[in-house]
């Protein structure tokens, strides 16, 4: 997946291009309702997990009791649970149901932020659907204005990257006044710091709010190099980032990751959403220990 990136920037010349760049760009501080996200403490969100509307709901309002500060609803793992859900997508009510659900999220949430998701199974999803599905579902909940992120996936069903197409599609969402996360994981490993930093240049040409990065930690060394490239991009500019690494051994990246400048985490309500994540109760005392 990471060979699309293979053009990786030589440590003697990144020096200067992120000189330029961070000339060219200042780092911008997003405020969503009353949440402000910039490098710092991260603020915490809690992802919503239920496959049927009525599990959504009871999830959600736990979740807007919780001590998070933003609300997201995994909606993969609903469309997983839609009966021929090729066939269902074919159809005007499949979409519009989504659209009730997450009426119900957004007003549920208050307060709190909500970002909406449909994570694929080639990215650590429970649903596999094609790109112009999933494309048809964004700009419907774009339309909406009822999520205040929509969650994009960088790669698509083919592990392959339409830049093209991405810019539109983001551009779409900006239009409706609908903010993006563009989303790159990494189940099975660490890429070296450099490639990091050029992946995020990368996705950021392509126009989004937010760009996220998540990994797999396969050593203590692979823990140590996200939190490196989220501080060099940080120190040159280039954000607002979610950064964190994947598994047991990236655990504390979860949680230091703010003071590089990433500006969230997450952390589980009702259940687990991706390897590595603690529950709500428990990442609140790590980040009221570590940022006092």
């Amino acid at each position: 997946m990471f060979r699309y990136f293979s053009r990786c920037i030589k440590n003697d010349k990144m020096e200067a291009v992120f000189n330029r760049i961070g000339k060219e760009r200042t780092m911008k501080v997003l405020k969503v309702k009353d949440i402000v996200l910039k490098p710092g403490r991260p603020k915490v969100v809690v992802p919503i997990t239920g496959n049927t509307p009525e599990k959504i709901i009871e999830e959600c309002e736990r979740a807007a009791a919780l001590p998070c500060d933003i609300i997201e609803w995994r909606a993969d793992y609903y469309l997983a649970s839609v009966p021929d859900l090729e066939e269902a997508l074919k159809t005007k009510e499949a979409y519009l149901d989504m659209v009730k659900i997450l009426d119900d999220v957004n007003y549920i949430a208050g307060s709190k932020p909500v970002i909406f998701t449909v994570r694929r199974k080639g990215q650590g999803g429970q649903v596999e659907i094609s790109k112009e599905q999933n494309d048809s579902i964004w700009s419907l909940v774009a339309q909406s204005q009822l999520a205040d992120f929509i969650d994009v996936e960088l790669f698509d069903e083919n592990d392959t990257v339409d830049e093209y197409k991405l810019e539109d599609q983001i551009a779409q969402i900006h239009d409706y006044g609908g903010r993006v996360i563009l989303s790159y994981h990494d189940f099975d490993r660490m890429p070296k710091p450099e490639e990091i930093i050029n992946l995020v240049r990368v996705m950021y040409d392509l126009g989004p709010d937010i760009c996220k990065v998540a990994a797999m930690a396969n050593s203590e060394a692979d823990a140590r190099n996200i939190l490196k490239a989220t501080a060099y991009l940080t120190k040159n500019g280039i954000g607002p980032l979610i950064t964190m690494a994947m598994g047991p051994l990236g655990t504390s990246t979860r949680v230091a990751s703010g003071k590089y400048g990433s500006c969230m985490t997450f952390a589980s309500g009702a259940e687990e959403s991706a390897p590595g994540q603690a529950d709500i109760f428990k990442m609140k005392k790590w980040l009221d220990d570590y940022y006092g």
